[in-house]
């Protein structure tokens, strides 16, 4: 007997910094004193609220300890953006790909 899965799939990214700058905004906190507070400098967390940079467990652990969300939860959330990321990645280059095998299937030699 096979047993069925259901599994979110959504069809768009959320970076850990969207979530993070939503928290941040609803307790009135600066980027700058949250991570005064996390001990990590406010360049980095500016780069994890754009999502240019990546969460780190270490990172996470602090998140966890200043807004007492698991670090598991942040860890979750970063692997799942990078992850559509790195597929979404993927998919251009094939299409890519396919593209110029198309072009090319007809050109000169």
């Amino acid at each position: 007997m096979s047993t069925m899965t259901n599994q979110y799939n959504p069809d768009y990214l959320i970076p850990p910094g969207w979530v993070l700058r939503e928290r941040l905004e609803a307790e009135g906190t600066s980027h700058a004193d949250f991570a005064r507070r996390c001990g990590r400098p406010a360049k980095l967390i500016g780069e994890i609220v754009s999502g240019e940079a990546p969460l780190e467990p270490a990172t996470a652990l602090q998140f966890e300890k200043v807004l007492g969300v698991d670090a598991s939860i942040w860890l979750g959330i970063e692997s799942d953006y990078r992850l559509r990321r790195a597929r979404e990645f993927e998919v251009g280059e094939a299409e890519a790909s396919a593209e110029w095998a198309k072009d090319s299937q007809f050109g000169t030699w």
